[in-house]
C-alpha cells in the first residue's frame, strides 16, 4: 500500500487587490483586473490625512497576514512536504506596491514598500529515535494496523520484517540504526523491482499463529519463537499436529484445525494397544501392497455398514463393511477405512499405487576427467580463474512475450521442462561460466530441484506457487528468489517478462547465506570420449513436450541450432528461436550437443505438470552430426544420469557445451 508523505498547499483563490495613488493624484483602485477609478476632482488639491492613513493601515496589514502565513509554512506539521512545484500564491511573485504622495507648496512625503516572495521548498525531516516512533511511520506504509504505544510486541516485530524485506535489509524484526535510517525513507527505502514476479512470502502477523504456536510448544512440536509469523518452523510443526490429528496435512490452521489446536493432545488420533492385542484374532492382518500390513480392528462385515463421515472431532469414522486400503502420495502412506475417505485421499492426488522406489546407482563413471579440472556440468576443461564457486540453476521463461531469452547462450548446459499450458521453461546452468545480463527469469517448478541437487546447485527463480518453495527446500535445494540488487528490472519489456539478474552477484549471495555444499560436485553425466562407431548419421532431432510446443535441432555442420513450433505464436513449425544480450546483439541459439531424455509425466499436487527423473527411460543423445539411441538411469535425486546400453553398460557422453531436454515419454520424437 503507497501513502503519499507530502501534499500540495493551495492558498484559496483571491483576487489581487492593489491599491495606487497616481502622480496626477487619481486614487485609483484595481480589484479583480478591471479598472474603477474613483476621481474626486473638488478635492485633488487638497491634503486629505485620511486616505494616507488607510493606506498605510491595510498595506501593513496585508504585509503582517502575508509574513504570518509564510511563517505558518515554514512550520508545518512532520511529514508535511512543500515541493518545488507547488502554488503558494496565485503568481509565482506576490508584489504590493504602495504609494503615497503628498503634495504641497513646501513638502513632498513619498514611502514605497514592496515585498517579494518567491516559491519555497521546506521539508521538515522525519525522526526514527524508538519504537512509537517506527510504528507511526508503519503505520503510514499500511505495515502496522496496532496501537502506537511504544512497545515490540510480535505484531510491530512483524511490520519491522515486512519492511526490512521489502527494504532488501536483514530480516531479523530489529529496530537497529539500518532499520531506523532505512524507515525515515519510507518508501524510498524500497527497492522496486517492478511488477513482481517475485512472489517471496509477505511476512505478516497472526494472533491465530501466535496462539497455534503456543499450543504447539506445549505438545513438544515447536521449538521457534512466538512471533505470530507462520514461517517454515510453524508450518512444519502445524503438519505434524495434523498428522498426529487424523487431518488432512497441508500446514494450514483452517476451522478444522484449529477446533483441534484447542483440544491439545485430545484431538490425537487414539491407539488402543491394548485391544489391538486382545483382540489378535479380530484383527487378522492382510497386504495389499508388498510388506505394508493394514490394520483390521475396524473390519466387521457382519456389522451395519454406515456411510464414512468426519465426526466433531475431526476423525474419520470408519464404515465396517469397507476393506482397509492404502493410498500413497509422495513417499506417504495411509490407511483409509471408508469409502468416502478414500474418495477424499484420491481427491487430493493420492494413488492407491505405491511409487515404484530405485537403489541408489551413486556416482558415474568418467573417462579423462579431472574432478576441479573438468566442468561437473558439461565435462570441458574449466578455464583458469573461472568464478566455479558454487553451481546455480536460473529459470529462463520461454513465453512468447520472452522471447529471445538471455542466459542460454552464456550457460554451460540447459535444462528444457515442461510447465503448464503444454509450454516450456529453461533451467540455465552455470557454473565456470557468468552473465550479468540474464532473464526474463520465471518462477520455480517441481522438476527444478530434481537436476540441481546431484550437483548441490542452487535455484534462482521469481518465486513459485504457494507451498513449492519449502518442498524444494526438503529436497536439499536452497532457493534464491528475493534478492536485491542482483535483480533488475528491464524498461524495454513489461512485467513479467522483463526480471534480469547477475550470475556474479547471484553466487556470490548464495556463498554468503551458506549454501556452498561441495567443492568439487560430482559430474552429471558420464563425461569421456566415446567411440561412435556404434552411432548412427544424423541431421535433426524434433521433439515433442505437447499438442503445442516442439522444438527440432539441426546440425549445421558444427553444432545444432534451434527451430520451434509454438501455437501461441503461430503455426510456423520452423521458428528460428534467437538469444540477446546486453547491447542488442543476436543469434540463433547453438549447442555441441543435444541429449533428450524421456521421462514419465505426472501432475504435481500443487495442479503443476511435471515430469518424474528418478527412475528410467529412453535417452536420445546427438554429437557431432551422429546419433546415439540409449537409456537413462537414475536411483535418486542424489545421482547423476547414468547413460547405459541395453545390457546396463555405461555409455559415455562426449564432452561440450549441452542441452537436456527433458520429454515426457508419451511423446514420441522423430529424426533423420
Amino acid at each position: 500500500m503507497r501513502k503519499k508523505l507530502h501534499k500540495n498547499i493551495y492558498t484559496k483563490k483571491t483576487n489581487k487587490i492593489s491599491y495606487n495613488f497616481s502622480d496626477n493624484k487619481q486614487n485609483i483602485i484595481t480589484r479583480d483586473k478591471n479598472d474603477k477609478t474613483n476621481n474626486n476632482p473638488d478635492r485633488t488639491n487638497k491634503i486629505n490625512i485620511f486616505p494616507i492613513i488607510s493606506t498605510v493601515i491595510i498595506s501593513g496589514s496585508i504585509i503582517a497576514g502575508y509574513l504570518f502565513l509564510n511563517n505558518n509554512s515554514s512550520n508545518d506539521v512532520i511529514l508535511l512536504s512543500v515541493e518545488s512545484n507547488d502554488i503558494i500564491s496565485e503568481e509565482t511573485d506576490l508584489t504590493t506596491s504602495t504609494t503615497t504622495s503628498i503634495t504641497s507648496t513646501t513638502t513632498t512625503l513619498s514611502t514605497t514598500t514592496t515585498i517579494t516572495s518567491t516559491t519555497t521548498s521546506t521539508t521538515v525531516p522525519l525522526v526514527v529515535e524508538n519504537i512509537s516512533d517506527a510504528q507511526s511511520q508503519l503505520s503510514i506504509l499500511g505495515l502496522y494496523f496496532g496501537d502506537i504505544n511504544n512497545i515490540l510486541d510480535n505484531e510491530t516485530k512483524a511490520a519491522i520484517k515486512e519492511f526490512q524485506r521489502l527494504s532488501g535489509l536483514v530480516i531479523d524484526g530489529i529496530l537497529g540504526p539500518i532499520t531506523k535510517a532505512a524507515l525515515e525513507k519510507g518508501e524510498d527505502s524500497y527497492i522496486a523491482i517492478g511488477g513482481a514476479d517475485v512472489d517471496t512470502p509477505k511476512i505478516t502477523y497472526s494472533i491465530d499463529i501466535e496462539n497455534a504456536q503456543k499450543v504447539l510448544k506445549e505438545l513438544n512440536l515447536y521449538n521457534g519463537e512466538i512471533d505470530g509469523i507462520n514461517g517454515n518452523g510453524t508450518k512444519s510443526a502445524i503438519k505434524e499436529f495434523q498428522k498426529l490429528a487424523g487431518l488432512t496435512v497441508d500446514g494450514v490452521i483452517g476451522p478444522i484445525t484449529k477446533s483441534a489446536l484447542d483440544k491439545g493432545e485430545d484431538a490425537y488420533v487414539p491407539i488402543d494397544t491394548n485391544e489391538i492385542s486382545i483382540n489378535t484374532n479380530e484383527s487378522t492382518s492382510s497386504t495389499n501392497n508388498g510388506s505394508l500390513t493394514v490394520d483390521l480392528i475396524n473390519y466387521d462385515p457382519n456389522k451395519p455398514c454406515t456411510v464414512g463421515y468426519v465426526n466433531d472431532s475431526q476423525i474419520w469414522v470408519p464404515d465396517p463393511c469397507f476393506y482397509p486400503v492404502f493410498v500413497f502420495r509422495y513417499g506417504q502412506t495411509a490407511q483409509v477405512n471408508s469409502q468416502a475417505e478414500l474418495d477424499a485421499y484420491l481427491s487430493q492426488n493420492w494413488s492407491l499405487t505405491k511409487e515404484k522406489t530405485y537403489n541408489s546407482l551413486g556416482k558415474v563413471p568418467t573417462q579423462n576427467y579431472t574432478s576441479g579440472v573438468n566442468s561437473p556440468v558439461n565435462g570441458l576443461v574449466m578455464p583458469s580463474g573461472a568464478n566455479n564457486s558454487i553451481v546455480i540453476g536460473i529459470k529462463n521463461d520461454n513465453n512468447v512475450n520472452a522471447r529471445p531469452q538471455s542466459g542460454p547462450q552464456n550457460a554451460d548446459a540447459v535444462f528444457e521442462v515442461l510447465v503448464e499450458g503444454g509450454m516450456t521453461r529453461f533451467i540455465n546452468i552455470f557454473y565456470q561460466s557468468d552473465t550479468s545480463y540474464h532473464g526474463p527469469i520465471r518462477s520455480a517448478r517441481p522438476t527444478d530441484p530434481t537436476v540441481l541437487r546431484p550437483l548441490g546447485g542452487v535455484l534462482v527463480a521469481s518465486g513459485a506457487t504457494g507451498g513449492l518453495i519449502p518442498e524444494i527446500v526438503d529436497m536439499g535445494v536452497p532457493v534464491i528468489t528475493d534478492t536485491r540488487p542482483d535483480y533488475f528490472r528491464i524498461s524495454s519489456r513489461r512485467a513479467p517478462h522483463n526480471l534480469y539478474a547477475d550470475t556474479v552477484k547471484l553466487k556470490s549471495t548464495a556463498i554468503s547465506r551458506g549454501y556452498k555444499k561441495t567443492n568439487t560436485p560430482q559430474p552429471l553425466f558420464p563425461w569421456g570420449n566415446p567411440s561412435f562407431d556404434n552411432w548412427q548419421s544424423n541431421s535433426y532431432l524434433t521433439l515433442s513436450f505437447s499438442g503445442l510446443t516442439e522444438t527440432t535441432w539441426t546440425w549445421n555442420g558444427s553444432s545444432y541450432v534451434r527451430t520451434y513450433y509454438d501455437a501461441y505464436k503461430n503455426k510456423n513449425k520452423n521458428n528460428i528461436h534467437s538469444w540477446s544480450d546486453i547491447n542488442g546483439n543476436t543469434g540463433q541459439i547453438s549447442f555441441k550437443t543435444i541429449i533428450a531424455l524421456f521421462c514419465e509425466p505426472y501432475v504435481h499436487p500443487l495442479q503443476l505438470p511435471s515430469v518424474k527423473t528418478v527412475g528410467e527411460g529412453r535417452a536420445i543423445i546427438l554429437h557431432g552430426g551422429k546419433m546415439l539411441d540409449a537409456k537413462w538411469k537414475r536411483g535418486s535425486n542424489l545421482d547423476p544420469f547414468h547413460i547405459v546400453d541395453s545390457n546396463n553398460n555405461i555409455l559415455y557422453v562426449p564432452k561440450g557445451k549441452v542441452w537436456i531436454s527433458l520429454v515426457p515419454n508419451t511423446k514420441n520424437p522423430s529424426f533423420g
